[in-house]
Parts: C-alpha cells; sequence; structure tokens
C-alpha cells in the first residue's frame, strides 16, 4: 500500500506543474509568454494548493479509511473532467472575451487563471493530506514529510517533461489530455481498495479514462490546405496554402509566405530588407528569427552572399520549413543555430556584414530581445543592424515610443521606413523596417523629449505590448498624456 501511495503522490505533483506549464503555452499567442502572466497563474495554483491543504484539516482524522479513499477517487475525477471539458476546452475563448471586454491586462490574467485553474487544483490538492492518513504508522510528520518529498519530485518531472519532450512530441492539447488521463489513471489504482461500493463517480471516472485515451491516440484530419499544424514549446505553427500563396503562420501571425510557384516571398518588407543587402553587397549576414526561412533561402540565391548564420530558439523550424513550406532544403549557404538569440551572441565573436532582428510581430515580441542592453550585443557584431518591427502607423504609441528611444540610446542613430504606408488610421498596425544608418526614402528618428528606456532591469514591455493591442486603451492613454 506504501508503494502505491507514493505513486499517486508522485503523479498528483507531476499534474499540478504540468498543468500550469500547459495553462502559459497555451495563453502564449494571445498575451505572450511573460513574467505578469507567469505569476499570476503560478500564485492562483499555490493558493489552491495551499487552500486544499488547509480545508482538508477540518477533517484530519474523522474519516474511514475507505471513505478517505472515496475522496480521493472523487475529488480526482472531478478534477480531470474539469480540466478536460472545461479549463482546456474553453480557455482561450474565455480569455479572448475577458480581454475585449474589461481592456485589463492584470484583471483578465486573473480571473482567468482563478475560473480555470483554482477548483481543480484545489480539489486534487486535497490528495496529499488524505494519502498522509493512508500511510501505515503514528509519525504524522514524518508521513506528510514523504509525501510531499514524492509529490514535489513529481511536480519537478512534470515540469521538465511538459516543456522539453511532451510538447515537442504529443502537442500541447494531448499534452494537457495525458493530465486528465493521469489523474483519472490514479482513481482505476484505488478502485480495487473499495470495489464492494462501486457507484456513479467511479464509472463516470472509468469513462473519462476510456475518453482521455482515445483523444491521446485520435488523429485529427486536416483540412486540405492546411499541410502542418503543431503546437510545441515555443509556437502554434500552421502552414497552410491559399490561391497561390503558402503561408507560415506562428501563434496566429503570418510570419512567413511567398508564391507557391517562385518561392520568393512577398511580403514587402522581406522584398526591402532583400533589396537592400543585396545593393549593399553585403557577403556575411547574421538573421535573427528564421520562421519559414524565406529570407535566408532567397538571399542564397545570390552569388554575392556568401554566408547566412540563422539564429532562434525553436530547434524544429528547420525541418518544419523544409518538409512542408520550402519542400526543399536550406541553401548549404545557410547555417542554423537553434539558440537564444542572446546567448549566441554573447559566446560568438565573429562579425557581420550586416545583421538582421526579425523576431518582432506585435504583441509576441520577446522581451529579452528590446532591451538596451540586446541591441548593444547587436553593435558588438557589426555596423549594419537592420529590423522588421510591427507598431502602429503614427508610432505614437507607448510601445513604439520606448522601443524606438531604447534602439536610438543603443545605436545613436535611426531611420526607419512604414512598408504599407498611406493608411486610413494612425492606429493601424504597420510593418516598419528600421535601420542604424541612413537609407534612401527611410525617415530619420528624431527624440523630440525623454522617452522610458527599455533595460533588462527595469521595463514595461509586457504592458506596453497589451496596451498596443488594445486600441481602446491606447486612445485613452494618448489622451491622458
Amino acid at each position: 500500500m506504501s508503494l502505491l501511495i507514493y505513486c499517486i503522490a508522485f503523479l498528483e505533483g507531476f499534474t499540478t506543474l504540468a498543468i500550469e506549464i500547459i495553462a502559459l503555452r497555451r495563453f502564449t499567442p494571445l498575451i505572450d509568454s511573460n513574467s505578469i502572466s507567469t505569476s499570476i497563474i503560478l500564485g492562483v495554483i499555490l493558493l489552491a494548493l495551499s487552500y486544499g491543504y488547509y480545508e482538508w484539516g477540518k477533517y484530519s482524522g474523522i474519516l474511514s479509511h475507505e471513505a478517505r479513499i472515496e475522496r480521493v477517487i472523487r475529488n480526482l475525477t472531478l478534477a480531470s473532467g474539469y480540466y478536460l471539458f472545461f479549463t482546456f476546452t474553453l480557455d482561450l475563448t474565455i480569455l479572448g472575451s475577458m480581454l475585449e471586454s474589461t481592456g485589463n491586462y492584470f484583471i483578465s490574467v486573473l480571473l482567468l487563471a482563478c475560473i480555470l485553474f483554482f477548483i481543480p487544483v484545489f480539489l486534487a490538492s486535497q490528495t496529499l493530506p488524505l494519502l498522509s492518513e493512508l500511510l501505515e504508522g503514528k509519525n504524522i510528520g514524518e508521513k506528510m514529510w514523504k509525501i510531499l518529498f514524492f509529490s514535489t519530485v513529481g511536480s519537478f518531472l512534470g515540469s521538465v517533461m511538459t516543456s522539453s519532450l511532451f510538447f515537442a512530441t504529443i502537442g500541447v492539447m494531448k499534452s494537457a489530455t495525458l493530465c486528465s488521463t493521469l489523474l483519472t489513471g490514479i482513481t482505476l489504482l484505488l478502485m480495487p481498495r473499495i470495489y464492494k461500493k462501486m457507484g456513479y463517480i467511479h464509472f463516470f471516472s472509468l469513462g473519462l479514462f476510456i475518453l482521455s485515451i482515445f483523444l491521446l491516440f485520435r488523429t485529427s484530419a486536416l483540412p486540405s490546405n492546411i499541410l502542418f499544424q503543431r503546437a510545441n514549446a515555443h509556437h502554434s505553427i500552421m502552414i497552410y496554402e491559399q490561391w497561390e500563396r503558402r503561408i507560415f503562420s506562428m501563434n496566429g501571425w503570418l510570419s512567413s509566405g511567398m508564391n507557391r510557384t517562385t518561392k520568393e516571398s512577398y511580403f514587402r518588407y522581406i522584398e526591402e530588407l532583400k533589396r537592400i543587402i543585396l545593393e549593399k553587397w553585403w557577403n556575411d549576414i547574421l538573421i535573427i528569427g528564421a520562421a519559414g526561412f524565406t529570407l535566408p533561402q532567397e538571399l542564397a540565391r545570390d552569388n554575392a552572399v556568401r554566408s547566412i548564420d540563422v539564429v532562434d530558439i525553436d530547434r524544429s523550424l528547420q525541418k518544419i520549413a523544409e518538409e512542408y513550406f520550402l519542400e526543399e532544403k536550406l541553401s548549404e549557404k545557410i547555417h542554423f543555430f537553434p539558440l537564444p538569440a542572446r546567448y549566441f551572441l554573447k559566446h560568438t565573436s565573429k562579425h557581420y556584414d550586416a545583421i538582421i532582428v526579425d523576431i518582432y510581430i506585435g504583441k509576441m515580441v520577446p522581451p529579452a530581445t528590446m532591451t538596451l542592453e540586446f541591441f548593444l550585443g547587436l553593435t558588438t557584431h557589426t555596423e549594419n543592424i537592420l529590423m522588421n518591427t510591427i507598431a502602429d502607423a503614427s508610432l505614437s504609441s507607448q510601445f513604439s515610443e520606448h522601443a524606438l528611444a531604447t534602439m536610438y540610446s543603443a545605436f545613436g542613430s535611426l531611420f526607419y521606413k512604414d512598408m504599407n504606408a498611406p493608411h486610413t488610421s494612425d492606429n493601424t498596425m504597420t510593418n516598419f523596417v528600421i535601420s542604424n544608418t541612413s537609407l534612401t526614402w527611410y525617415t530619420e528618428y528624431v527624440r523630440d523629449r525623454d522617452h522610458t528606456v527599455y533595460t533588462d532591469d527595469k521595463n514595461s514591455i509586457e504592458l506596453d505590448l497589451f496596451l498596443l493591442q488594445n486600441e481602446r486603451l491606447r486612445e485613452k492613454y494618448q489622451v491622458v498624456q
């Protein structure tokens, strides 16, 4: 019995942390993965855990042995069903509605975390004190700490394996389904202990387990125009065809696109970047941000370009792009480094003719690549920097002002070009190509007043990006200013 109890504690801890990692990853397309959302979700889950421990303390020593097993089965069955039918079915719909209705980033994430996770985590957390009472022995403290030890080990592995293994192999949604499977699997392990008192909750648990297994092994047929779809630890990727175009979408944004016949990008900013590089006769290029590899693949076709290094944190992008998007191997001139951009810049001594930064896609800007320290790091490897940035056409939002001020502080001069002008509204989101050197038809950035500069130690990137996406709040902010 002791071994079974330790295994159950391990699995309970495993699922609790796995659920947290899955939640953070599921919310990435809407609110990005950042310290604010992480702290809120982590805080709510810890609060639910502690309240579950506290609540069960009221009933400690009252229930019989069989009643305790019954309570574990009931709680884990309800938690499993909550995750399967509610949490990871309606989470993105509810979050989108909250963001739109409240216009408040913090409140939306806080309410969502409470609605989606407090109840199931509260129910599952009561498993630990219940299990400690099922262990033999009179030393309550020793029994509880043993249970917590196995639960904590499970939490560690649940966190690590979910992000590094499950996301890459079975995807995000099936990782969530796996947690429901494990929870109901625990109940099946306990049922033989009370088989004479089987009731509706036991058959419901068995049904959930069978349904979860079915969902885990089910293969969904994609529409004919979708060539690939998968959510991994970093991105939700979809490759699909639309008329004569093939599109590489990441987290709901159009990250790469090309003509199916010519295999050349139809994005204006890609054409602009390619034109500048070829006109300048730059030979050794570094591109930060891979997506579908359209820009490096097109540049590699020109004899003047000698070498192209591409850096992106998602190592799966090369295989996906070659098999489903480009439908050809990358040029031998292209060298892919699946590393964080700042790590690569810190550990390489190579000097480049130009560096292209193509990782800014509106609300999905990695905060670590928008700080003064990151931009200063670029200047140690080249004199020529080109960046693709998506921002409001007027460049008057809080994010735009702070981002430009940060770049200017690092480079000393800044020039930009709106690739989609003119616009009907200043709030229109558009692509800007930004350079640290003067280029024909580019506008020079003039720092007319002191704006906040983003640094590693202090920045408001996450909130500024949310503000950028919310037109109502942005207009309110401009009036206040």
